[in-house]
């Protein structure tokens, strides 16, 4: 009889072992759920999109350093001319467009990066913020920019630099000075070069 008692509350133990086993192979397998606005948009341990947002900024601080390394080259008085100015942009304009001739659409605004933003982008162009949104992009007296997209490709003068909406910016990581997101089409996302003025990557249909 002991014996038997000894058996049966040996298999309880490993019920109950092999029943916390699954436990957590479902916790590990479950979908992490959506970044919701109060997150942010910051690398972290605590965030699930951290790896994608850690690549993110790896690829855009390559392209910094290499932006950062061509102006120390050629650098500008302070009291210098708008036509020196705008020969400097063309000029850093062509060196970027070299060295970075077999750029493509994607290679910073990544698909995984892009799904990300479009996410984190969601409760400002689909939620109850929809509204404030789009009336904060049709403002510069009702200017649109259109601008026909192409990585190295230049912003038209004749295009107006729409305003970022604060709410969309405060969900979307901060950049350095050297770069900005800009709306194009009132749908595209595009990062954009301040001192070149050059479109560096994309996202289309960002807002839609």
């Amino acid at each position: 009889m002991v014996q038997l008692w000894r058996t049966v509350v040996a298999l309880t133990l490993v019920a109950g072992i092999g029943g916390c086993g699954m436990l957590k192979s479902d916790r590990e397998a479950t979908v992490p759920e959506p970044i919701t606005p109060e997150q942010k948009a910051v690398a972290s341990p605590e965030n699930p999109d951290s790896a994608i947002l850690a690549d993110f900024n790896t690829r855009l601080d390559r392209f910094v350093k290499t932006q950062r390394a061509l102006l120390k080259q050629a650098p500008l008085s302070e009291d210098a001319t708008p036509a020196q100015i705008k020969s400097r942009q063309e000029m850093l304009a062509a060196q970027l467009r070299d060295i970075r001739k077999n750029a493509k659409h994607g290679d910073i605004f990544t698909p995984p990066v892009a799904a990300l933003f479009k996410r984190l982008m969601y409760p400002e162009v689909k939620g109850a913020e929809r509204k404030e949104t789009r009336e904060a992009l049709e403002e510069e007296d009702g200017e649109v920019a259109e601008v026909w997209l192409k990585v190295n490709g230049t912003w038209p003068d004749s295009e107006p630099l729409t305003t970022m909406p604060a709410n969309i910016l405060g969900n979307l990581p901060q950049l350095p000075k050297d770069v900005e997101y800009r709306i194009a089409n009132k749908r595209h996302l595009v990062l954009r070069d301040v001192d070149a003025n050059i479109i560096v990557d994309f996202i289309y249909n960002a807002i839609r």
